[in-house]
C-alpha cells in the first residue's frame, strides 16, 4: 500500500491545523480517502471537512495511476451526521449562506467526474452526509441497525441545500423525494438499498472491500454509471407512471403536497414549502434551474426566525443527551451508573405500561411485564406486536423484526423475575394510596432496584411515603402516546438519591427519549404548566366560545392540536382529577371552571369512550364537535373572539407558570423548560419554547398583556415574581 499522508487543505488562515481528510492508495490503484475530523466526536460536512475532501480529490483526479477512489469515514459507528449548525447558526447574511450552499454544491459535483467514486457507509450518514453519498457514482452500507439515511434539516427550519433532494428524486422518484424531504425521517440501509439509492449492503468487516471492488469495477466500465433502479411492486410503477411521468400528474402530485403540507404546518414553517418548491422546478425545468432555486432558499431560511429557534433547541436537546441528570455544581452522594439496566420490569399493564414496555424492548431491553390481571398482559402484548407490525408496516425495521423484538418481553401475573431486574417502572393507576402499596410490593419482590414511578402530577415525595428505601424512588413521567411523544421527565423528591435519578436518566436515554430532571412538587413541570393552558380553552367555553374556534385559533399559533381536542385524547376522566390534585395544591390561579365533571358523569370521556368535545363514532371519528356538548355543558357557542384573543388567553398562562416553575426551582434552567414545553407539550417549536418567547416578545411586554389579563380575570393571570424582575431589570432568559 502506498500512503499519502493527510492531504493539506490550501494554504492561508488555516495552516497548520490538522487536516480531516488522508488519503492511501492501495496497491490494486484504489486510493481511499478517509474522512475524521481530530476535533469532533463526529464528522460534519462543514467548510473545513468540505475544503479538505475536494483537495484530496483534486490532487486525485491528476493521478493517472489511480482507477478508483472509495470515501468512508475514520469515525467507528458514524459516517458524516450532517452540515456543521454551528456554522451555520453563527451566518447572519442570506448572501453568505447562498453562497456557502452553492460552493458545497459545487464540491460534490465534482465527486461524478473523474475516476469514479464509491462512498463506504457504516452508521449514520444525514443531511450533507447523505448529500455526499448521494453525488457519488455508487454507495455500499453495512446492514448495522445504526447504519441510516436521511435529509432531516427539515426538522431545523432548513432545506438540504446540496442538490440531495434533486438527486434522491433522480434515483428513487418525486414522491420519494418529497416523503423524504418533508418528513426528515431516516432509512435504514436495506430500504435505501430498495428504493435505489444505494446499490449493495454487506458486512461491516466486508465494507471496504466491498467498495474496492464495485470501484475497481467503475473504473472498467466504460458505458458510464448505472445506477440501482428502486425495487417496485407493478402497483407503484403504475403510480409512478401516472404520477411522475407526464405533466398532468406531477401537477396533481404537486398540489396534493402543498394541500397536505398546508393542513399539517399551517404555513407556519417556510422550509417544508421551499422543499416543495425545489422539487417542483427540478420536474419542470431540470437540475441547474432547481439548484439555483435550493441555494437562494436556503440563504433566506438560514437567517430566519424559525430556522434560528430550531437550531438552538437542537442544540438544547443535544446538550440534555449528553448529560447524566446530575447536577455538575453538586457532590454526587453515590457513585451514578454509565449505562441503562440490561432487563427493566414495568409493573402495570395498561397502555401506558404498554408503551413503556414498547419503547424498552425496541431499544434492545429485556422486558417483564407485571399485572394482576392475565387479560390486561395479553392485551398490552398485543399493544406492542401491532406498534411493532405497524413500524414495519412502514418500513422502519425488517419484517421479520416484530417478532423477534416482542420475544424480549415477558409477562406475569404478580412480581416473579422482578428480582433481576436493575429498575422497576411503577405504572399503576394514578391513585396516592394504591402507588404507595405497589412501591412496598416492589421492595419486597426485587430489594436493590430502583423504582421509577409513572405519574403525571402525584408528587413523588408522597409516593415515597412508607418505603424501606426512598432513596430509590424517583418519578418518570412519560409524556403521552409513549411510543410518540420524545420526551422523559425524570423527577428529583425529598428523598431520591443521585443513583436513582442517573438510573433513570440512563434508562430514558436508552429508550430514545430526551430527559429533563426536575424537583418534585404536584404535576412538576409540564403538568402543572399544561393545566392552566386547558382551564382557560375551558374558561373560554364557559363564556360561549365555539369549541371548533377555540382549537383552531391555538392550531394556528402553532399547536398541533386544540387544547379541547387535546383533552378529549388525554381522558376527561384523567384530566379532571389532575385538575383537582393542582388546584388543592395552587389555589384559585389553577382552578378549572365547573362542568368537566358533568361530562365525566355523563360518560363523555374522550376518545376512549368514543364521545367528548368531539364524536370519535361515525365514518370520521374525531373529525366534527359534538353538537349536544353545549346543552350537556349549559353554553350557547355564540361568542366571538378574535383568534389572537383566544391564543394569548390560553398560551400566556402556560408561559406564565414555567416561569413560576423556574423561579422555585422545580425547572433546572430556562433550556430545560423550553425542550420539556415544546416536547411534552407541544408547545411551538417555530416559538423556541415559553423562555424564549418571553426573551422574543419582551418581558415588558408580556408583563403588560398578563396585567391587563389579570384586570379582567383575577389571579389566574397573575404575573410571576421572577416574570416582573425580568421586566423591571429588562433581563433575558438566555444570555446568548
Amino acid at each position: 500500500m502506498r500512503l499519502g499522508g493527510p492531504v493539506a487543505a490550501d494554504p492561508g488562515g488555516d495552516a497548520g491545523r490538522t487536516p480531516k481528510a488522508s488519503v492511501a492508495v492501495r496497491d490494486d490503484h484504489v486510493a481511499v480517502v478517509t474522512l475524521d475530523d481530530p476535533a469532533r466526536p463526529l464528522n460534519v460536512l462543514g467548510p473545513e471537512l468540505g475544503d479538505d475532501l475536494a483537495t484530496a480529490l483534486r490532487a486525485l483526479r491528476d493521478d493517472s495511476s489511480v482507477l478508483g477512489i472509495v470515501v468512508r469515514s475514520g469515525k467507528p459507528g458514524s459516517f458524516v451526521a450532517g452540515a456543521d449548525i454551528g456554522h451555520l447558526r453563527a451566518v447572519r447574511v442570506a448572501a453568505e449562506a447562498r453562497d456557502l450552499a452553492l460552493e458545497l454544491a459545487r464540491r460534490l459535483a465534482e465527486l461524478t467526474t473523474g475516476h469514479p467514486v464509491v462512498v463506504a457507509v457504516h452508521g449514520a450518514a444525514l443531511g450533507g452526509g447523505f448529500e455526499l453519498a448521494l453525488a457519488a457514482r455508487a454507495v455500499v452500507a453495512t446492514r448495522d441497525p445504526r447504519t441510516c439515511f436521511g435529509l432531516p434539516e427539515v426538522k431545523l427550519g432548513l432545506l438540504p441545500f446540496s442538490n440531495g433532494l434533486q438527486r434522491l428524486a433522480d434515483r428513487a422518484g418525486l414522491e420519494r423525494a418529497l416523503d423524504l424531504g418533508l418528513s426528515g425521517r431516516t432509512v435504514s440501509a436495506e430500504e435505501a438499498l430498495r428504493l435505489g439509492l444505494i446499490d449493495e449492503v454487506c458486512s461491516e468487516e466486508a465494507l471496504l472491500a466491498t467498495a474496492v471492488a464495485r470501484a475497481l469495477t467503475l473504473a472498467r466500465d466504460k458505458r458510464g454509471p448505472r445506477r440501482r433502479l428502486p425495487r417496485a411492486t407493478p402497483g407503484e410503477a403504475l403510480r409512478t407512471l401516472l404520477l411522475e411521468r407526464n405533466a398532468i400528474g406531477t401537477r396533481v402530485l404537486f398540489a396534493k403536497a402543498r394541500a397536505d403540507l398546508h393542513a399539517k404546518t399551517r404555513g407556519l414553517y417556510p422550509a417544508p414549502e421551499r422543499i416543495v418548491d425545489v422539487l417542483e422546478r427540478h420536474s419542470r425545468k431540470g437540475f441547474e434551474a432547481s439548484g439555483a432555486l435550493e441555494a437562494q432558499a436556503f440563504g433566506e431560511l438560514v437567517v430566519g426566525d424559525v430556522a434560528k429557534q430550531l437550531m438552538t433547541l437542537f442544540f438544547a436537546t443535544t446538550a440534555l443527551k449528553k448529560e447524566t441528570g446530575l447536577d455538575p455544581r453538586a457532590r454526587p452522594s453515590a457513585p451514578a451508573p454509565a449505562e441503562a439496566p440490561a432487563e427493566v420490569a414495568v409493573v402495570g399493564a395498561g397502555v401506558m405500561g404498554a408503551g413503556i414496555g414498547y419503547v424498552s424492548a425496541l431499544a434492545g431491553l429485556h422486558v417483564t411485564l407485571s399485572d394482576l390481571d392475565s387479560a390486561a398482559l395479553s392485551g398490552a402484548r398485543r399493544h406492542i406486536r401491532s406498534l411493532l407490525d405497524t413500524w414495519a408496516a412502514r418500513g422502519r425495521i425488517a419484517l421479520a423484526e416484530p417478532a423477534r423484538i416482542l420475544a424480549r418481553v415477558e409477562g406475569g401475573v404478580g412480581y416473579e423475575g422482578l428480582g433481576r431486574c436493575g429498575l422497576v417502572v411503577e405504572a399503576v393507576f394514578e391513585d396516592l394510596e394504591l402507588k404507595r402499596r405497589v412501591v412496598r410490593e416492589i421492595e419486597a419482590a426485587s430489594p436493590g432496584c430502583v423504582i421509577g414511578s409513572c405519574t403525571s402530577s402525584v408528587p413523588i415525595t408522597r409516593i415515597a411515603e412508607g418505603a424501606a428505601r426512598p432513596e430509590r424512588v424517583v418519578g418518570m413521567h412519560y409524556a403521552h402516546p409513549v411510543h410518540r411523544m420524545p420526551l422523559l421527565e425524570v423527577v428529583r423528591g425529598e428523598r431520591t438519591g443521585d443513583p436513582a435519578i442517573a438510573a433513570a436518566v440512563a434508562l430514558g436515554k436508552r429508550q430514545g427519549k430526551t430527559v429533563i430532571v426536575v424537583q418534585d412538587g404536584t404535576g412538576f413541570f409540564t403538568t402543572r404548566t399544561l393545566t392552566p393552558y386547558l382551564n382557560e380553552a375551558a374558561y373560554l367555553l364557559a363564556e360561549g366560545v365555539a369549541i371548533d374556534a377555540i382549537d383552531a385559533a391555538l392550531v394556528a399559533w402553532g399547536f398541533p392540536v386544540g387544547p379541547l381536542r387535546l383533552l378529549d385524547e388525554i381522558g376527561l376522566d384523567v384530566c379532571a382529577r389532575v385538575a383537582t390534585r393542582t388546584a388543592a395544591a395552587y389555589g384559585d390561579r389553577m382552578r378549572a371552571p365547573a362542568g368537566l365533571e358533568r361530562l365525566v358523569a355523563r360518560g363523555r370521556l374522550g376518545r376512549k369512550s368514543g364521545l367528548g368535545f368531539y364524536s370519535y363514532t361515525g365514518r370520521t371519528p374525531g373529525k366534527y364537535v359534538d353538537p349536544t356538548i353545549y346543552e350537556v355543558i349549559g353554553v350557547e357557542p355564540s361568542k366571538r373572539l378574535a383568534a389572537e384573543e383566544v391564543q394569548m388567553r390560553c398560551a400566556l398562562p402556560l408561559v406564565n407558570e414555567a416561569v413560576r416553575c423556574l423561579e422555585e426551582g422545580v425547572l433546572r434552567s430556562a433550556r430545560d423548560g423550553d425542550v420539556g414545553a415544546v416536547l411534552g407539550l407541544g408547545f411551538p417549536a417555530l416559538r423556541g419554547g415559553p423562555f424564549r418567547y418571553v426573551d422574543t416578545l419582551g418581558a415588558v411586554e408580556l408583563l403588560r398583556r398578563l396585567r391587563g389579563y389579570e384586570a379582567r380575570f383575577g389571579e389566574r393571570f397573575k404575573p410571576a415574581t421572577l416574570l416582573r424582575e425580568h421586566a423591571e431589570e429588562r433581563r433575558l432568559f438566555h444570555a446568548d
